[in-house]
């Protein structure tokens, strides 16, 4: 668009995770998605709600294995040999830092995001809230995303042994931080590079959903967002769709209907 706002203010939810070998099957492939959630860490480091929180997900096969870090052969078979031990955490951020896609002279769309200080910061608070529960729940050693190998952790019969160990991990992580391509993050979700808002100078779409400069288009989805949502954002999508869907009933697009 004219104002160049498309692609830029994108949000990405970054992610980081922690997993613990439990003593025992746990089967994590099995049951609902998503059974626990929690906001210890929601607020965020200053106390504006651009926080970050921990989540307990399902892990299918083909995610546990494309995540666990690779050191040889030998390594990834006997970590995906414990897949049925592994109790998982993820650290979900609210980005209050964006990025952009921009096109290439090839036509290529091309990604730009660095995680921003703040939010570096949030996923700090969550990792070490993880590696606490992680602990807490038993596991016998902690995997990480920039570990090749499992952290052991002394048996819950020690647990002086095991609060010192765990400490000792907790101030490790906090010190490497999240250096690029050391500490893989991923995305949970994308959003906000078609922002909407009332000002066509600084949003792609009209609070309706309906395109500044092109009437009749409407953009429905994550991309409208103004800013990253504070949780999962598919209620909030799914609102949107709602309500841009009654506005087009109602005939609020700028051009005449022709059905």
């Amino acid at each position: 668009n004219s104002n160049r706002q498309i692609g830029k203010n994108l949000r990405l939810h970054p992610v980081s995770g922690v997993v613990g070998i439990m003593p025992n099957d746990v089967a994590i492939w099995r049951g609902a998605p998503m059974t626990l959630v929690s906001d210890v860490v929601a607020k965020g480091p200053v106390g504006d709600n651009y926080g970050a929180k921990l989540e307990c997900p399902l892990l299918l096969p083909g995610i546990a294995s494309s995540v666990t870090p690779w050191k040889d052969g030998a390594a990834f078979k006997d970590r995906m040999l414990d897949y049925k031990r592994l109790f998982s955490m993820i650290v979900l951020t609210r980005d209050k830092g964006s990025g952009e896609v921009r096109i290439d002279k090839e036509g290529t769309p091309r990604l730009y995001y660095k995680v921003g200080e703040h939010d570096l910061k949030s996923l700090a608070d969550g990792v070490e809230k993880a590696l606490r529960l992680v602990e807490a729940a038993g596991a016998e050693s902690i995997l990480m995303a920039h570990e090749l190998t499992p952290l052991p952790l002394p048996p819950q019969s020690d647990p002086k042994a095991r609060a010192v160990e765990l400490e000792k991990i907790i101030a490790q992580t906090r010190q490497l931080g999240f250096p690029l391509y050391k500490a893989p993050l991923f995305s949970a979700h994308q959003m906000g590079t078609c922002r909407m808002g009332s000002d066509p100078k600084t949003s792609v779409v009209k609070p309706t959903c309906e395109s500044w400069e092109c009437s009749g288009l409407y953009v429905i989805d994550a991309s409208t967002f103004p800013t990253a949502t504070g949780t999962n954002p598919m209620v909030t999508t799914l609102g949107i769709a709602h309500m841009v869907a009654q506005g087009l009933k109602k005939g609020t697009s700028s051009i005449p209907s022709k059905l």
